[in-house]
């Protein structure tokens, strides 16, 4: 591994955004700065869409912040699995992949062989409730239940890709059955994953309704 005091003291434009935890991250962003790449330039070339860019952008942040260089499934998006996106930067900032593979492994390993260190979700829909004047604290309270959304137990060890389909699935499910059915004429506006490490929220994610209810 390379030393991480190796970074470079006072940070460009190109890099002061970026705040890493790990020396490979502090190498790749040495790359950054000696290409002097913005993070738009970076995102474009790995293939993300115009629109996508900003979210693509905090990706990369969190990737390079993170002390798993976001292996541990920390940030997700349906472009990329954090495998994927590692490779593809790597080929971006002109790094052999090969060449750290073992530093890559050895990363994989610990998050094996600490189960701690995975993130706990949390899927919860942004609910209106109309309450009446005579609604009391009870009445609140069981209404509050129908913002939480099931996610199965083994949620956080699952890929990216699978966890984005249950989310789907889970939104969906939880749509059909309260959306115009709940108590207090409660309409759901929008859903929210929240991911938390250490007791820490460390990322969140929005999802719109269902386009159909029938999906």
């Amino acid at each position: 591994m390379f030393n991480i005091m190796s970074h470079i003291s006072n940070q460009s434009k190109y890099t002061r955004r970026y705040h890493p935890r790990h020396s490979l991250a502090q190498y790749m962003i040495n790359q950054i700065e000696s290409l002097e790449l913005r993070p738009q330039d970076i995102v474009k070339q790995m293939g993300y869409p115009l629109k996508h860019t900003i979210p693509a952008y905090d990706r990369l942040r969190h990737v390079l912040s993170n002390k798993y260089l976001g292996l541990d499934g920390s940030y997700m998006d349906k472009y990329f699995t954090s495998d994927e996106f590692l490779a593809t930067l790597f080929s971006i900032l002109e790094i052999p992949y090969q060449l750290f593979a073992e530093d890559i492994a050895q990363i994989k390993d610990d998050l094996a062989n600490y189960p701690n260190t995975l993130p706990k979700y949390s899927l919860r829909a942004d609910v209106d409730f109309t309450f009446t004047s005579g609604a009391n604290w009870m009445s609140r309270s069981a209404a509050s239940r129908f913002v939480e959304v099931h996610l199965p137990n083994d949620f956080s060890t699952l890929d990216e890709s699978a966890r984005e389909s249950v989310i789907q699935d889970s939104i969906c499910e939880h749509y059909q059955q309260y959306e115009g059915g709940a108590s207090y004429d409660a309409v759901i506006k929008s859903y929210r994953l929240t991911i938390e490490q250490n007791n820490h929220v460390i990322d969140s994610a929005e999802y719109g309704l269902p386009k159909s209810s029938s999906i």
